[in-house]
């Protein structure tokens, strides 16, 4: 199907609606179903809300080039409260607006309209559906938080290949922008059940599909408070990918092209993630392939446009000025009944070029003792999350490559480094664990390996791999031994003729992890997200949506 006539199937309805009766909502009943995402026309994305803490949010607007806008915004705990009387008037906007909102979240949910029209017109108002988002409150009311964690989306890998290549230029130009997740979101809204189909452009970017499949399910399926991506997911530090996109190589672009490319990735970013973001805070960790890697030439643009187009806590908080690592308390401002999550960044501390073996990975000494600051407050749960291990095995991308250490593996304690390092004390992830474990860490979750896998480890510390929805496991990487030796057995991968071994030891993609905390509890589920039969060792018979794995934590 060509774009444009997949871009005129249908509006995208209120992809919210199917949340439990009674429940607190992010998405408000009544949004017509052709309503857009966000006014092309005024914007770059839609507008982005998060929470800086319990009482601190921001709402980002971009603007397109050359708009000049005057901006409404209308804010209060109810839909019904959202009178005259609420509105802040901003004038003469250009590029990025960021709100900073305190004060309004006592209630256990926040409200909010946009009202928007060109700087120099004296009529012609357009608005926004009515916001609804839960706020830190909400838990504390609720006594119940879901989360929503996914790694990998790696919709980069959707560039062309040899023997791979779209051809139609409407999708070629919406796989470049980010629109085309948005069109499969479309796609779902009509059909929940589709699928593209084999051999057409649509099958040729199905990293896409994957994470449309997620937001589709997050949105009719889901009601979480937050959700947190583990990396790997604007492609700026993937620059084997750019050719195939209809970008430069890496070799040939210059300071200019970097600087037009990570504004381009993280704009993509924005559009991709547009279903969710004016509605549920969505938070990133960092990952190898999004350019923040101290060895990756392209970091300074990096930083720069994502702290400009996607803020997260940072100073102000008393956390990282770059906003890479952070804590965010979900409670209140008192902190020892809040849930904690504790981002770290295992990327930007790392030189050129970049570590060789596992004990060469590190946070760095400032980003280590916030860390060990951070694990001194009380909680009653605390979660870290990094996209890989500060160690690993001692191979490549793949086993057969031993120039390089690449963070593979959930390899967390001395006595997993014992064969591949002379002084085990010296890698940085076993120092980090006994943190964790000392500092009343519950889980580390983890990205990378685009598998979901849970290790249990000393005390009530839990190693957990989140997942990823990618379209096709990583069948090469399930025979390697150390694989075999560290994450077990693949069972029965789909396109094979039989079981490999047995029991399946993890799961590969599609999928992503829901996690619900109560004061007393806090349980892990691993879904479906797209039907990727055959390139799966997942159950044909799990559909979307279903459970394939539920953890106590």
């Amino acid at each position: 199907m060509k774009r444009r006539e997949f871009m005129k199937s249908a509006g995208l309805a209120a992809l919210g609606t199917a949340l439990s009766p009674g429940a607190v909502r992010t998405e408000p009943l009544s949004a017509p179903l052709d309503d857009p995402l966000y006014d092309a026309e005024f914007f770059e994305a839609a507008e982005r809300f998060a929470f800086l803490s319990p009482q601190e949010a921001v709402l980002s607007l971009i603007a397109k080039p050359g708009r000049e806008l005057d901006v409404k915004l209308y804010k209060g705990q109810t839909p019904s409260a959202l009178t005259s009387g609420t509105a802040a008037t901003y004038h003469q906007v250009r590029d990025v607006l960021n709100i900073p909102l305190a004060g309004y979240f006592w209630g256990p949910e926040f409200c909010y309209r946009l009202e928007f029209k060109d700087s120099g017109a004296s009529s012609g108002w357009r608005s926004t559906p009515t916001r609804r988002v839960k706020t830190p409150r909400s838990y504390l009311d609720r006594q119940r938080l879901e989360v929503i964690l996914m790694s990998d989306d790696h919709t980069y890998d959707d560039a062309d290949l040899p023997g791979r290549v779209v051809q139609d230029p409407g999708l070629r130009a919406a796989r470049l922008s980010g629109e085309y997740v948005n069109d499969f979101l479309r796609r779902l809204e009509l059909d929940p059940s589709y699928i593209p189909p084999d051999f057409s452009d649509e099958a040729k970017v199905k990293s896409g599909y994957g994470l449309a499949k997620i937001i589709h399910l997050v949105l009719t399926r889901e009601n979480p408070d937050a959700m947190f991506i583990l990396g790997d997911s604007t492609g700026i530090g993937a620059g084997y990918k750019w050719s195939g996109l209809g970008l430069k190589d890496p070799a040939e672009a210059s300071d200019s092209d970097y600087d037009a490319y990570a504004r381009l990735f993280w704009l993509r970013m924005r559009r991709m993630y547009s279903a969710l973001t004016p509605r549920l805070p969505v938070y990133l960790v960092l990952g190898n392939h999004d350019g923040e890697s101290g060895y990756d030439y392209a970091r300074p643009w990096a930083v720069s446009y994502r702290k400009k187009y996607f803020r997260q806590p940072g100073a102000p908080q008393g956390h990282s000025a770059d906003e890479n690592f952070f804590c965010l308390p979900w409670g209140d401002s008192s902190g020892l009944d809040n849930p904690q999550f504790i981002v770290l960044d295992n990327e930007g501390y790392n030189p050129f070029p970049g570590p060789l073996r596992p004990e060469d990975w590190t946070l760095g000494q400032e980003q280590k003792d916030w860390f060990s600051r951070v694990l001194e407050h009380d909680a009653a749960w605390k979660f870290t999350f990094f996209h890989h291990v500060l160690g690993g095995w001692p191979r490549g991308t793949n086993e057969d490559i031993t120039s390089y250490a690449y963070g593979r593996g959930p390899l967390f304690i001395a006595e997993d480094y014992a064969p591949y390092c002379s002084d085990p004390g010296r890698v940085e992830q076993v120092e980090l664990t006994r943190m964790m474990r000392e500092g009343g860490v519950r889980t580390c979750f983890y990205g990378h390996d685009h598998i979901h896998f849970v290790r249990k480890l000393e005390g009530s510390l839990s190693g957990v791999c989140a997942g990823s929805p990618k379209p096709v496991g990583e069948l090469a990487w399930y025979k390697g031994e150390l694989w075999k030796k560290f994450y077990g057995c693949y069972g029965f991968y789909q396109t094979e003729s039989a079981r490999a071994c047995s029991p399946t030891d993890f799961w590969g993609p599609s999928g992503y992890l829901k996690l619900t905390l109560t004061p007393s509890s806090a349980v892990l589920e691993y879904k479906r997200a797209a039907y990727n039969q055959p390139t799966t060792n997942l159950p044909p018979d799990t559909p979307p949506g279903g459970i394939l794995r539920s953890t106590a934590l």
